[in-house]
Order: structure tokens, then C-alpha cells, then sequence
């Protein structure tokens, strides 16, 4: 599983035009801005007239409000959010949970069953155990098996009739990092389209929620070479349909002890960070669900991805194993045209 780091303190904001202001006002502009939220930046960025430039950065200003208000309901790092009290109240009591947990429980319970728990949003034990930002050499397997006895979904008690949430076991604790980035990139896109902006992308730290065009072409994207820091993607396309772009790779966070690399996605079937894939991207149009799957998928690998996606074809995949060999779902080219 991902686990994400605090919120950072600082915020920094960039709104820019990416044409020039003597433009004629009915000239489509590219619109952009960023903040730094959700332990991450975020970034949206938009296409609209150049005479829409007020709305458009009010729309963006409502957009990172409602991130902004998501972020204080469903961080397990700000201390007063419900998330952090269900965590606090685990074996002890039922805690009232806002919609916006319920939701994002709702649809990461539905994960964990498809993926038989390698998506498990209580996987904070064993996370914080494997934080590999700060480590040089693996946990010894007594803490790991101590931890992951903490780490198990069908522990968690969601009541949508009361709108409240119980850990059942003390010492569980539940973290929304691999889902939350998602929901809000979604719930922001609904926002933004409140205000009439149709075309735009919001990338949350790296994870892309795509809607519309830029003018007459198609918004493009591609995947990197997880064995490379060269800016060439390894595979560029263009996004066919409105849809949400998520990767996890063992190239992100990781560190080498005694020749082997120790990444921070964690199997929670064995306690250990999962071989055999190198990267995964998910392709979905529901962000929660491409960010939540590309963690899912790169523990699961090749084969039960597959499984998975003939069971539900809103779910498109690109997958790199560990030996350079390049997997896609049959149903990728629904969500997008290589270039």
C-alpha cells in the first residue's frame, strides 16, 4: 500500500496564461494553477476563453476549497480529522463520520473485496513500519508480523444508515493515501464544471483527472521508464474519453539494502514490498478508483489485473514487469491512442 507523507506547510500559487494577453478575448487561453495540498501539489489546469479569466480563477479558488475542506475530513495526519478520531476510537467506540468518509470507505471496501485485500486502507501499521523515506535495512518479521495482525478491512464496521465508523480491533488504524487524492481530483472536476469549465486536468501529484480538450486536440500524456530518469516517456498517448490516469512504481520511494531495492508498495499478504512489477498505470473513468487500483494491481501483477478488468471493463491497465515486458488490458484503447 501507498502511504503518503503530512501535508507540507508551505503553499505556493501559479496562475498563468499560457498565451499572450494581446490575444483577442474569444481566444482560448490555457489556464493553471497549483497548490500544495494533500501532502502533494496539485495542479489544474484548464482551457477557456481569454476573456473568461475572472471566472475561470474563481472557479479554480471554489475548486481548491473543496479539495481543501476533503483534505481536513479525510487526512489521517490532521489530528482533529474524523479519520484521525476513528483511528483514535479503534476497539473503543463508533465514531459520526461526514458523507465524504462514507463514500470513500464505501468504494474502498469495494476494492478490497475485488482485489482480495491488496488494497486495505487499515495497510497504516505496516506503512509506517516500512517507512522506507527513513529506513536503511528492512523491519526484523516479528514487528512486521506484529503489524500487519493490525491490517485487515473486513475489520472495519461502516453503518451508512447512521453515517458512523468503527475500527473493531484497538491498535487498527485506517489511512486514505492511496484513494482520497482521487475522490477530491473528482469532486473538484465537478466543481470546476459548476462553473462551466469542461476542459481541463487535474493532476494530483502526478495522478491526472482528464476531461475535454484543448481547443481542437486531444490532451496528452505518457509513462515513464521506471528503470530511467530520462523526461522522454517510454509510451506517449492521447485520452480518448474522459478519464483518470494513476501510476505506482518501485521507483518512487524506496531504498537498497545488501542489493535489493525495497520499495514502499507493501504486499500485505506477506508484510514485504511486492515483486515482479515495476510500474502499473490504471486507467478509470472514477479517479478514486484508477488511484486505488494502481496500487492493487502492481501487487496482484499481470495476471490477475487481467482478471480483474474482464470482471470490470471500466478499468483499463498498462503494466511494466520486472523484466522490461510491456502488459495492456485488450480494452485499452477505449481510454486512449498511443502516439
Amino acid at each position: 500500500m501507498r502511504k503518503h507523507p503530512p501535508p507540507l506547510l508551505s503553499v505556493f500559487t501559479l496562475f498563468l496564461t499560457l498565451l499572450s494577453c494581446a490575444q483577442p478575448a474569444d481566444t482560448l487561453r490555457i489556464y493553471e494553477q497549483e497548490k500544495v495540498m494533500m501532502g502533494t501539489v496539485m495542479k489544474i489546469k484548464a482551457v477557456a476563453k481569454g476573456e473568461a479569466e475572472e471566472k475561470t480563477q474563481e472557479a479554480f479558488g471554489a475548486a481548491f476549497r473543496e479539495i481543501s475542506e476533503l483534505e481536513s475530513e479525510l487526512s489521517e495526519w490532521q489530528p482533529a480529522s474524523p479519520v484521525s478520531e476513528v483511528n483514535r476510537k479503534a476497539g473503543i467506540e463508533r465514531v459520526k463520520i461526514p458523507e465524504a468518509v462514507v463514500t470513500v470507505t464505501e468504494k474502498a471496501l469495494d476494492i478490497a473485496d475485488v482485489t482480495d485485500g491488496a488494497f486495505d486502507v487499515t495497510f497504516k501499521p505496516i506503512g509506517r513500519l516500512w517507512n522506507v523515506k527513513e529506513r536503511a535495512s528492512p523491519p526484523p518479521p516479528d514487528s512486521i508480523r506484529a503489524a500487519l495482525s493490525q491490517v485487515d478491512y473486513r475489520q472495519i464496521e461502516l453503518d451508512t444508515l447512521r453515517n458512523t465508523l468503527f475500527l473493531k480491533k484497538q491498535g487498527m488504524e485506517i489511512g486514505f493515501g492511496g484513494i482520497a487524492k482521487g475522490y477530491a481530483a473528482y469532486r473538484a472536476g465537478e466543481v470546476l464544471e459548476g462553473y462551466g469549465i469542461n476542459n481541463y486536468i487535474i493532476n494530483a501529484g502526478g495522478d491526472l483527472y482528464v476531461k475535454g480538450k484543448k481547443g481542437d486536440r486531444r490532451w496528452t500524456s505518457g509513462i515513464k521508464d521506471p528503470d530511467t530518469r530520462q523526461k522522454k516517456p517510454l509510451l506517449a498517448f492521447s485520452v480518448v474519453k474522459p478519464c483518470s490516469i494513476a501510476t505506482s512504481g518501485d521507483y518512487e520511494s524506496y531504498f537498497i539494502h545488501e542489493g535489493t531495492r525495497y520499495h514502499h508498495i507493501i504486499d500485505l499478504k506477506t508484510g514485504y514490498p511486492a515483486r515482479g512489477v515495476k510500474s502499473v498505470t490504471v486507467f478509470s473513468e472514477d479517479p478514486s478508483k484508477a488511484d486505488a487500483y494502481a496500487t492493487a494491481l502492481f501487487i496482484l501483477g499481470h495476471e490477475k489485473a487481467l482478471r480483474i478488468v474482464e470482471q470490470d471493463p471500466s478499468l483499463a491497465f498498462i503494466l511494466i514487469d520486472n523484466k522490461g515486458t510491456i502488459y495492456k488490458s485488450p480494452n485499452i484503447g477505449e481510454f486512449i491512442e498511443e502516439l
